[in-house]
């Protein structure tokens, strides 16, 4: 019968790397009374996987032994990606073809460096590129809780950017300093403080988040996973049907703004209708989509107003609760005039009213 093929593994990350800062000798055991091997010169390069007590395994000369990790300095390593399509070769500028990477392929730097060169490793080969043919991997992202702007250094004041809300950036470095974190946008590198921006999963797209995805996250806290439809006139709406024990809900935003144009997901106004519609959601689980007892309940709590029924009005409520704002102004620099906006059904939040409105968030029936 035919044997299955060997599967050979490579390791994801190359060898640590380490300079010796202090000659020394390369001994059989991890021990200062192991056999001596051989001296190894200051400047001399080790790389092993091994490391025990104070001692790193590596070979030169072709003697494999221990060296003290004390006269030693470990090199940095980072992920690189290729701007271009690249070979890497046995040396720095020179020598046979090791592998040719692909534009856009992750390679892992070993921390080794010579003039215009770097030194890199995939897959189990390592080879040396030009360093301009590569560059740092984005290590992290983060994303703007608000318009925030980007500083040219981590202590200076001068801005270069202003970076919007929702706003996914990368960082090459993740170099941190004066409540600061280095990252990208718009193809410049600059600072924004730590506290502007929440780390988020790799995968997360670079970029603004998209209207919907605003919407989302503001409402995530209540209304995490309700399916979100947005667009130009569409009814401000919250929906939900089917049959108790498999009930779908959904969310309908409508987009537009003051003056023609798209309103901002996260303007005060289009977030007081995103907390209204999520409101209602709250309210149908309340009440276990018996809109029947839900409504007598609301109209009860809130005095059974003439303008609107009281469930629109308790979502109004609930809204003020959870953070919106239900008035305001808006100023169009082009005409000169300022808009007065309104939120809601024109209702009051009396304290009665905001208590009640606090239990149903909360997932309370009145």
């Amino acid at each position: 019968m035919q044997q299955p093929a060997a599967v050979r593994k490579e390791a994801a990350t190359p060898p640590v790397q380490y300079q010796v800062t202090k000659a020394a000798p390369l001994r059989a055991t991890a021990s200062a009374s192991g056999r001596k091997l051989a001296t190894v010169k200051q400047g001399t390069y080790l790389s092993t996987r091994s490391t025990k007590s104070g001692w790193v395994q590596a070979t030169v000369g072709g003697k494999t032994g221990w060296f003290p990790l004390a006269n030693t300095k470990r090199l940095s390593q980072h992920r690189h990606e290729a701007l271009r399509k690249t070979s890497l070769r046995k040396s720095p500028g020179k020598g046979a073809v090791v592998v040719v990477v692909a534009r856009g392929k992750e390679l892992v730097s070993t921390g080794r460096t010579s003039g215009k060169h770097t030194q890199l490793y995939i897959a189990g080969k390592t080879g040396w590129a030009r360093t301009a043919d590569t560059r740092r991997a984005i290590m992290a992202k983060y994303q703007t809780s608000s318009a925030t702007p980007m500083y040219s250094a981590a202590r200076s004041t001068k801005q270069l950017a202003k970076i919007p809300a929702d706003y996914t950036l990368g960082t090459r470095t993740n170099a941190r300093s004066n409540s600061r974190v280095q990252v990208e946008y718009e193809g410049r590198t600059g600072w924004i403080k730590s506290s502007a921006a929440a780390k988020v999963a790799g995968n997360v797209r670079l970029g603004k988040l998209s209207w919907k995805d605003s919407a989302a996250k503001n409402i995530a806290k209540w209304c995490k996973g309700v399916p979100i439809t947005v667009g130009p006139n569409r009814p401000n709406e919250a929906e939900a049907s089917g049959w108790i024990g498999n009930m779908k809900e959904r969310i309908s935003l409508d987009t537009n703004g003051f003056h023609g144009k798209m309103i901002d997901p996260n303007h005060p106004l289009a977030l007081s209708i995103q907390y209204h519609e999520c409101a209602h959601i709250l309210q149908y689980r309340a009440y276990k989509y018996d809109f029947t007892r839900m409504d007598k309940a609301m109209d009860k709590a809130y005095g059974k107003p003439r303008t609107a029924a009281g469930t629109e009005h308790m979502a109004d409520c609930m809204a003020v609760a959870m953070g919106a704002r239900i008035k305001g102004s808006e100023y169009d620099p082009r005409s000169g005039y300022t808009t007065t906006w309104y939120s809601g059904y024109g209702g009051a939040c009396k304290p009665k009213h905001l208590d009640a409105a606090r239990k149903l968030v909360a997932g309370k029936r009145l």
